[in-house]
């Protein structure tokens, strides 16, 4: 029996924030979904090892959509376009032989690194229709507990934060999951360089009752030698902070950040209210198109990785 349906994750927690353990000791089989594209998918490995110390089956997942440092087209993916595995519209399965004009999405690196099917989500169709496919996903598979996988933290984001640069594919994920009584897992505190600290505190602080607990990413060699050789600083960085690193650190060689063990933290928090709280995700909520769904937050003034992407494509074709 599903635990979104049989058993209502509660609104309050018991002390030092250890209900994730009495969720994962019950729960069967979680669907884990890295919500931000880019490498969030990899930080789905990180919340995958705190589970499996319970015995949770565990199927990865991460929305395809590469950072214009890899991939020259705007936007995200669609299933058709890196050859998924089509199980619904919108989700369908890799394996580690996808390519896009030669480039292996990040999901598809990580379907090749654990030799295993990976999620692909496709969300260039809209939150409705990915809403509809992922609750229909989760019953077919007989999934306990879903997850929406963060790197960063910008999924907590307002909207309107100075640093702000993708709350479109975070917005999306948090509508389309909203109703699944899932799981928003944090992971990195920071690391995508988005949020500050003191707003992730103070966002944390506000959502306290929220939090269902927290972990720490676990040192791992064979996965650091992987994540490191990967594409995804805000990923790559939560692995860094647990082998020890503490100073100054450039992000993608260009922002000025600092790396210490709180960058090992995963927050566990109950999504619902994080999307109640979001009003890009809110805003979204019923977009039918990814189109629709952007042109929303550009009309709430709102700049996001999709604007970022087209200006860089319109001055490459300027040159």
């Amino acid at each position: 029996m599903m635990i979104m349906r049989s058993q209502k994750i509660s609104s309050q927690h018991p002390p030092y924030f250890v209900e994730i353990v009495d969720i994962a000791i019950k729960a069967r089989k979680a669907l884990l979904i890295g919500i931000g594209g880019g490498g969030d998918v990899i930080s789905t490995i990180y919340v995958r090892k705190f589970l499996e110390k319970f015995d949770v089956e565990c199927v990865l997942g991460g929305v395809v959509w590469e950072r214009y440092r890899r991939d020259k087209k705007p936007g995200p993916r669609s299933l058709e376009e890196i050859g998924a595995d089509k199980v619904f519209d919108t989700l369908g399965f890799v394996d580690g032989s996808e390519r896009v004009r030669g480039i292996q999405p990040i999901v598809s690196q990580v379907a090749e690194f654990l030799n295993e099917k990976i999620v692909a989500v496709d969300i260039s169709k809209g939150v409705v229709k990915l809403r509809d496919d992922l609750k229909n996903f989760v019953e077919r598979e007989r999934f306990d507990l879903v997850f929406g996988v963060d790197a960063g933290g910008d999924s907590l984001a307002r909207g309107f934060e100075a640093n702000l640069v993708s709350p479109l594919a975070d917005s999306i994920m948090l509508s389309a999951l909203k109703d699944l009584n899932s799981i928003l897992a944090v992971v990195g505190f920071g690391s995508d360089c988005e949020l500050t600290r003191e707003q992730l505190e103070r966002y944390l602080s506000e959502l306290s009752g929220e939090i269902l607990g927290v972990s720490m990413v676990t040192n791992d060699e064979k996965l650091f030698e992987f994540v490191k050789n990967v594409e995804s600083e805000a990923s790559r960085i939560p692995i860094l902070a647990a082998r020890g690193y503490y100073g100054d650190y450039y992000f993608w060689g260009e922002v000025k950040t600092r790396i210490s063990i709180l960058n090992s933290l995963i927050f566990y928090l109950r999504l619902e209210p994080v999307f109640e709280r979001s009003k890009t995700a809110k805003a979204v909520v019923n977009a039918k198109s990814f189109e629709e769904a952007h042109k929303i937050l550009k009309e709430m003034g709102i700049r996001t990785e999709y604007d970022l992407e087209l200006e860089l494509a319109k001055k490459e074709n300027l040159r």
